[in-house]
């Protein structure tokens, strides 16, 4: 037996899969751009670019060759002998060969027809997520314009990388004879899908140059081009992948190209396409001659279903559709959801936004939120009332918030339901107003006045049958016209002043009665004290000189001799002694006053 070779990819296989790499690059690039940028149709160009590039990423995946399925074991090509002629050791280990050789035939149909099968739903599964991720975002809001010269100059890199890419596959294709024809379908593949990025990168580079330089803004048209393309190079692929399908080519010439006429030289016109898919050579006489009978009803064909696909309405979760057949609106409301109606001009369907929450505005627009300042012109003029005293005016903000809840009541019981709602709001201020002055209305309570103001309105709008709902009413500023409003603001600040003087004058009178109060009463506990002192001194002394009367009449000599003591004590309680005379000792003289403690000697 004969060593297995060592399975490596052609030089055409490795063109084509550094191609695939870099068409999957171009269009990651464009995602990260799209995340920096918000610009939508990046996205969408990623995703028109990287469904083909994942689709032949997906054919090169490990193929099995017609050389490995045709090649039969070594020991078959040896000459046969008679089988009586070999011993029946021999004969055992041929018999295994043979029925080995089977069961690897046997799994080499079975592991083609399985690859062939699971090529077909991953191609499938690409065209089906590329279609869901490209509708998904097309239906976003897009984030806003670009501007700059950034962008442009990164698509013209693209443009240039893509460039050099097809011709790259295109010099593979062309290299020699030995390139089979899957390679082949595999660059031509790739080229197709290069030259339609070119297509759209240059569109993309021209629109943003264009717009950068101040011309005009094309910006908004992009995705409608794009989603053309997208649709275009989604029907080439399912039409090939069919066509390869059916002539079971898939896993030997996966030609899935797009065309694109005046591209890549004459192998992407559209009849190279046509030939290749159909098997019918379109530029011979009775081809021609079928395509001039089939043209005209084709044509029929496809401008009947234009006009029968007039009859889908697509109505979104926040809208309801009304129905007019023959110009006569129907009874029934379409709901949110896909419906089919007759076709333009027997039914008109009018899409009405119903769950939205709209406004209406009594007296002025602001133009920014908060604009609500007194001495300050707004952003419309005011609307001005006359209050009940007639020599007032006030100006008043309100804006009452409805939705629409009976869409046949809206379109049929008044012609103009929402005019009949602004008017019955300023009847409503009006009347609210008009016997009242301006004090009373710049302190009123606003929330109050709002509620009563909703619930007013609510049963009128249920009178008049308009299908309209009050969701809420705001009462957003209310103040003196501008033109006074500084006099009024000057007059409020006077009364304000004023205020607050006779406040202080009153607190500091009331401080100063207290504090003479306080005072007063200091004043009057301290001189009843002084009386209650006086009186108790008087009683004591009253006291004392009775009991020295007393004292006197019982002891009279003792009490007389203290008496005398007590007034020698007094009348040298504070001299200076000297004694002096014969027989004084000079060290028993006393220096000092009677009533130290403490003396010299």
């Amino acid at each position: 037996m004969k060593k297995k070779q060592k399975k490596t990819l052609s030089k055409a296989r490795l063109i084509s899969l550094a191609a695939a790499f870099c068409l999957l690059g171009i269009g990651v690039l464009l995602i990260a751009l799209y995340v920096t940028f918000k610009h939508l149709p990046l996205l969408l160009i990623a995703i028109t670019l990287q469904t083909p590039a994942v689709i032949n990423l997906i054919l090169l995946l490990p193929a099995v060759s017609e050389r490995e399925k045709t090649a039969q074991p070594e020991h078959e090509a040896e000459p046969e002998e008679e089988p009586e002629r070999l011993p029946l050791r021999q004969r055992i280990k041929r018999a295994l060969a043979g029925l080995w050789c089977r069961m690897c035939n046997a799994c080499r149909d079975y592991y083609c027809e399985k690859r062939h099968r699971v090529l077909t739903t991953l191609i499938l599964v690409v065209i089906g997520g590329a279609v869901l991720l490209f509708w998904y975002y097309r239906k976003r809001p897009a984030a806003g314009y670009v501007s700059g010269f950034l962008l442009p100059v990164i698509m013209a890199v693209l443009f240039v990388l893509s460039i050099v890419f097809d011709k790259w596959c295109k010099h593979a294709a062309e290299d020699g004879d030995d390139v089979v024809p899957f390679d082949l379908a595999l660059l031509r593949n790739l080229r197709s899908a290069f030259c339609l990025g070119e297509v759209i990168l240059v569109l993309e580079a021209v629109v943003l140059t264009v717009h950068a330089l101040g011309f005009i803004n094309l910006q908004s048209y992009l995705p409608l081009v794009i989603t053309i393309l997208f649709i275009y190079e989604l029907l080439s692929l399912v039409v090939a992948l069919v066509a390869r399908l059916v002539r079971n080519e898939l896993l030997t010439a996966p030609d899935l190209a797009i065309p694109m006429p005046g591209l890549g030289g004459g192998d992407f016109g559209i009849l190279v396409y046509l030939e290749k898919n159909t098997g019918i050579s379109m530029r011979s006489l009775w081809s021609m001659q079928l395509i001039r009978l089939v043209f005209p009803y084709a044509l029929m064909l496809s401008l009947l279903l234009i006009w029968a696909s007039t009859g889908l309405v697509q109505i979104e979760a926040s809208q309801q559709g009304a129905l007019y057949r023959f110009g006569k609106l129907q009874p029934e409301v379409l709901e949110p959801g896909l419906h089919m109606t007759l076709p333009w001009p027997f039914d008109q369907v009018e899409v009405v936004d119903t769950e939205t929450v709209q406004k209406v505005t009594v007296g002025y627009i602001p133009e920014r939120e908060g604009d609500n300042i007194w001495t300050e012109s707004h952003g419309s003029e005011e609307y001005k009332l006359l209050l009940g005293g007639g020599n007032e005016l006030i100006s008043i903000n309100l804006r009452v918030e409805y939705c629409i809840d009976d869409l046949h009541a809206y379109l049929t019981n008044c012609s103009a339901p929402v005019q009949l709602l602004e008017a019955a709001a300023y009847e409503m201020v009006l009347d609210n107003t008009i016997s009242t002055d301006l004090d009373t209305m710049l302190s009123t309570d606003r929330v109050a006045f709002a509620e009563s103001m909703k619930a007013v309105l609510t049963e009128r709008m249920e009178t008049y049958h308009t299908g309209l709902r009050i969701v809420s009413v705001v009462l957003e500023s209310i103040h003196p016209p501008v033109e006074v409003a500084t006099v009024y603001q000057d007059f409020l600040s006077a009364g304000v002043i004023a205020s607050t003087t006779i406040l202080d004058a009153e607190a500091r009178a009331a401080y100063m009665l207290a504090s003479a109060y306080a005072k007063y009463e200091s004043d009057v506990n301290g001189q009843r004290a002084e009386s209650y002192m006086a009186i108790a001194n008087a009683n004591e002394a009253v006291a004392s000189f009775m009991a020295s009367v007393e004292a006197d009449e019982t002891w009279p000599g003792e009490y007389r001799y203290y008496k005398y003591l007590e007034a020698l004590k007094s009348a040298y309680a504070d001299a200076r002694l000297v004694i002096v005379g014969d027989g004084v000792n000079s060290s028993n003289i006393y220096i000092g006053n009677l009533t130290d403690s403490t003396v010299e000697k």
